[in-house]
């Protein structure tokens, strides 16, 4: 069990159109020959556990979970490592890593940033 996938996690809108942008990231990192999925903490489908045992279930041995939330808040810092952990315990063969927020990366921030001084011109 040597392959590895992504889980892009995100928090989920009542709005379908709010998952355009998350889809079209999963869409280009599937194309580019990554083993993608893209999960939601809740209102979406699917969720985070239906992502990990759909992936788990593939024999998918390394899964990297990447919240696609800006900063930290209680959703990154207590639910996501709780949701983890079961993950962990449901599917033993498989490991989960979790990165930190986008925002927590200088290069999201600087893109951002420049982002922000081309919409002021």
């Amino acid at each position: 069990m040597s392959s590895s996938a992504v889980i892009l996690f995100a928090h989920g809108a009542r709005e379908p159109e709010w998952a355009r942008p998350l889809e079209a990231i999963r869409d280009q990192l599937h194309a580019a020959g990554m083993r993608v999925e893209l999960a939601f903490l809740e209102i979406m489908s699917p969720t985070l556990d239906a992502a990990a045992a759909r992936l788990a279930g593939e024999g998918v041995g390394a899964v990297v979970v990447v919240p696609l939330f800006l900063a930290h808040g209680k959703h990154l810092k207590q639910q996501l490592p709780e949701m983890v952990e079961k993950l962990r315990k449901r599917h033993p063969i498989t490991e989960f890593r979790v990165t930190p927020a986008l925002g927590d990366d200088p290069e999201i921030v600087a893109a951002i940033t420049a982002w922000v001084k081309r919409a002021a011109r």
